[in-house]
């Protein structure tokens, strides 16, 4: 499912231009006709995939990895080149934009084999939008004007528009607002010229979102009315849904709370029909901004569960490694063609002018240049797997500190306290979660953060889960007194998982209170955390055989202090000390400081 966005990019996607009015068993019909594995068909199955791709992305992944095994094997580069865009837009569509990415990649390299310029140009707007999504916008920027600087020359108005909207998106979204409505400008003015209804209708939907940022709001209803209405002249539902939403949300800021309501309810219903999951998510926050103003805190926290459930996830470090991967992939085998071309240049010349002297000479020269490419290539893949290791650890950390069961209990008290008339709690509640929700994704990409602010976020936990359990826990935090904790830095709740098993299998068993101690040294140059509780200990929960210990979280922890260890080659550790009553265990990391 394709998760559009709230501002409208004019995509370069889908330039392979046939005719629309062809109907599917037509397609069919023509494909079955023709029979025969050469180029001929290659090019229909290319059309076909493109004539299903929004309609039927799956059915055209079919017919385009067909004509791109054709092409391939009739050894037509253009062809190839053409099946390898049309895949990665299939895979954009579909919101995969790893695998969209890595196919536009390969099919730049092909077009400028080929010199096509207007695939070349088509590409270079795709791979800008992807970076545009992936908030790359230095990079989304070079390959938009790349995009522009071509269509300009090839005096080609339809991608000159197309280019200046979105470099001027990108501004917008960097808030660089009146560089946008330049841009926006000039697409409008070439638009306009063109009479293209679509374009003027985005482009003016732009501008409202522009105007929004800049806080002048009686300019920006005035642009995504007209966007409104534009939209719903020509039925394009896409544009329709976020001009809806976007009115709402300008409605909300001028506290015009009925409005918000009226335009996010069509716009819930407009979204629904294009299955557009993140702009329903938008409707839903406005809805529960407007319920909330009216007193409505059932039908608040109906639509802000709903706001939950449909908003996107975090941004997944690990696409944003194995992007940049494949990017500087495709940058160092360009260089490499360039290099091996000069090479073989100069070879030519020096085996002319100095004979058999100089060829020795160059080949020693390319021997160490061999060797030398390959040393620096292993160096480059150990950093780039430490890396990746890395950015798939903190990303599975931030995924068990935001585990579904923990945001679904703490969703459900609040809504018991409402179900009670109990608001106090219920706010009480909601403020903690968000405030330990907001904390968590804003760390989520900090490698260290100071150990004061490590210990607000436990303290929030440990509060809310206290609530949940109707304060049946209590915890303490003892430090050492030589210790600064405003200097003193720690990896982000790595001893989260740990409170998480006492409360869980040790406490929340107990028919009576129990208590979490927290305490935090440092000795020889490495900082001490232990987390010890009165539960039931590992040997009471070991009694059931369906409860393990060693949590996700956990496991997940000790991947995060392997790699600690290897990349400040220290010994760092985790102890679990059984005792009487209770656990107790205890973490060794690197004493690191802020300064």
């Amino acid at each position: 499912m394709k998760i559009l966005k709230k501002k409208i990019i004019l995509l370069l996607l889908f330039l392979i231009q046939f005719t629309f009015a062809q109907k599917q068993d037509s397609i069919s019909t023509l494909l079955n006709s023709y029979i025969p594995s050469d180029t001929l068909r290659s090019r229909q199955l290319i059309k076909a995939s493109n004539y299903f791709t929004y309609s039927n992305p799956q059915r055209a992944l079919k017919y385009i990895n067909e004509g791109l095994t054709i092409a391939k094997k009739k050894n037509w580069k253009n062809g190839t080149a053409l099946a390898l865009n049309q895949k990665g837009s299939i895979y954009y569509t579909m919101a995969d934009n790893l695998k969209a990415l890595d196919n536009f990649l390969e099919a730049l390299s092909m077009a400028e084999q080929v010199n096509n310029q207007k695939l070349t140009l088509n590409l270079y707007n795709n791979i800008a939008n992807i970076y545009a999504d992936m908030k790359d916008f230095d990079k989304a920027l070079d390959n938009y004007n790349k995009c522009l600087n071509i269509s300009a020359q090839q005096k080609d108005s339809i991608n000159q528009i197309r280019a200046f909207n979105n470099i001027g998106n990108v501004y917008s979204e960097t808030h660089q607002v009146d560089k946008s409505l330049t841009y926006f400008d000039k697409a409008l003015f070439l638009a306009q010229e063109l009479n293209n209804t679509f374009f003027v209708a985005a482009i003016i939907n732009n501008k409202g979102l522009a105007y929004k940022r800049k806080e002048d709001y009686k300019n920006s209803l005035k642009y995504y009315s007209e966007a409104l209405r534009l939209s719903q002249n020509i039925n394009n539902k896409y544009i329709e849904a976020t001009a809806l939403n976007s009115l709402g949300k300008v409605y909300v800021l001028q506290n015009e709370f009925n409005q918000a309501k009226k335009y996010a309810e069509k716009a819930l219903i407009v979204s629904k029909n294009i299955d557009a999951v993140e702009w329903q998510a938008d409707s839903w926050q406005v809805l529960n901004q407007a319920y909330e103003n009216d007193k409505n805190y059932e039908r608040s926290l109906f639509a802000y569960k709903q706001y939950i459930k449909l908003r996107d996830s975090v941004t997944s470090q690990e696409k944003n490694a194995d992007l940049t991967k494949k990017d500087m992939q495709y940058q160092l085998d360009k260089q490499d063609a360039l290099a091996s071309a000069e090479i073989r240049r100069q070879s030519l010349i020096k085996n002319t002018a100095i004979g058999i002297g100089g060829f020795l000479l160059l080949f020693a020269v390319v021997g160490y240049l061999l060797y030398k490419r390959k040393r620096d290539a292993d160096q480059l893949k150990n950093t780039a797997e430490i890396k990746a290791k890395m950015a798939e650890t903190e990303l599975k950390a931030l995924r068990s500190q935001m585990n579904p069961h923990f945001i679904f209990n703490s969703l459900n008290s609040i809504s018991n306290y409402l179900q009670t008339n109990n608001t106090v709690k219920a706010d009480e509640y909601l403020a903690k979660f968000s405030r330990l929700t907001r904390s968590i994704l804003e760390n989520s990409e900090k490698k260290w953060i100071p150990l004061r602010e490590d210990l607000e976020l436990l303290k929030l936990y440990i509060e809310i889960e206290s609530l949940r359990l109707k304060n049946k826990l209590s915890y303490h935090i003892k430090i050492d007194e030589n210790m600064d904790i405003d200097n003193t830095l720690i990896p982000p709740l790595i001893l989260q998982p740990f409170i998480e098993n006492s409360i869980w299998h040790g406490i929340s068993k107990k028919e009576n209170d129990g208590t979490i101690l927290i305490e935090i040294s440092s000795a020889n140059q490495n900082l001490i955390c232990a987390v010890e509780d009165n539960g039931l200990g590992r040997n009471g929960t070991i009694k059931n055989p369906n409860k393990n210990n060693n949590s996700m979280g956990i496991k997940i922890t000790n991947q995060r202090l392997d790699i600690i260890n290897e990349i400040k080659n220290v010994k760092g550790t985790i102890n679990f000390i059984d005792k009487k009553q209770g656990l107790r265990v205890e973490i060794s990391l690197p004493l690191e400081l802020k300064f």
